[in-house]
């Protein structure tokens, strides 16, 4: 991942160049001192990236949460979310071809950058050592997002490489998907149990081991794992317990779990209610008595009830 990345950048853009074999002197005016300025801003932001790889069930989670914050109008977290790190490389899971979500093995990644209030999200993808390089950068601050082509599109471009609408649809999409992460895990580590965050390598042990079989050497590269901690395997109980009661359309239920959210104080500033059970109580096995009408001889008593 950042090695790749780094290993890019460092011959950006002549692996392109060559490739279609076409000089710098060939492009537009002016576009290869962009290309310049863009490799050198890219390898200045990849020596302070911190790579987070989430787990399937926290990635579930954090885009819930995010899902309810954009339904209840509280979009305006994101105008003023602060990045744990000043960059970030965001690994969430990957949807196969069969449909089943896998963990990310770094193939698609998310490149998040907070300079000051704006936040700049990119989408890389690598494959065999190969990368395909970004196409366009979102960029949010405040409330506001906008759109604008990276230099490579330019390029690209430049060297009859056309870039569709539905290229850039596909990105823009994954890049809102990597910005949510990020203020995610922004928002939740703030709150103790929501998430935990191991330091673990990017390959495991047995990976390793098989590769150096092959003759191999996989690195011991160590990244951030973000999984559940205790309140956060709360928030997901409690999220599926209220999916669970819309379809039973209501009904009561005994003790359970009520979802953290986000809302507003009375004075108007945005507060996080911890996930939290709620109810009497779990349901006793208990016996009742079930009494019919008075006669002359007291009340008749049917049999006993185990109401549980």
């Amino acid at each position: 991942m950042v090695p790749e990345l780094k290993l890019f950048f460092k011959d950006y853009p002549r692996q392109i160049l060559d490739m279609k074999g076409v000089s710098p002197a060939e492009l537009p005016p002016g576009l290869m001192d962009r290309l310049r300025d863009y490799r050198e801003r890219s390898l200045a932001i990849l020596e302070d990236a911190q790579v987070f790889r989430i787990d399937i069930n926290a990635y579930w989670m954090m885009s819930e949460l995010v899902n309810e914050m954009k339904r209840d109008g509280l979009d305006e977290l994101f105008s003023h979310v602060q990045l744990p790190f000043p960059t970030m490389i965001i690994m969430p899971p990957l949807i196969g071809a069969d449909g089943i979500m896998r963990q990310n093995d770094g193939s698609v990644l998310g490149l998040v950058t907070q300079v000051d209030d704006e936040i700049y999200t990119q989408r890389f993808a690598i494959r065999q050592n190969t990368v395909g390089p970004s196409l366009c950068c979102m960029i949010t601050k405040g409330m506001g997002a906008s759109t604008v082509p990276t230099p490579t599109r330019e390029l690209f471009e430049a060297v009859g490489m056309p870039v569709s609408d539905g290229m850039i649809e596909e990105e823009l999409a994954m890049n809102r998907s990597f910005l949510a992460s990020a203020v995610g895990i922004a928002t939740l580590l703030r709150h103790e149990g929501m998430l935990d965050v191991k330091r673990v390598s990017l390959h495991p042990r047995h990976e390793r081991r098989q590769a150096e079989r092959s003759g191999k050497v996989l690195p011991d590269t160590l990244i951030t794992r973000i999984a559940l901690g205790k309140a956060g395997r709360g928030q997901v109980e409690a999220m599926k317990d209220h999916i669970s009661a819309d379809r039973r359309e209501g009904m009561p239920r005994r003790t359970h779990w009520v979802r953290g959210h986000y809302m507003k104080s009375k004075s108007g500033k945005l507060v996080w209610r911890m996930p939290h059970l709620r109810g009497a109580g779990p349901l006793v096995p208990q016996l009742r008595y079930v009494t019919g009408s008075a006669s002359t001889s007291g009340l008749a008593k049917t049999p006993q009830v185990d109401d549980s």
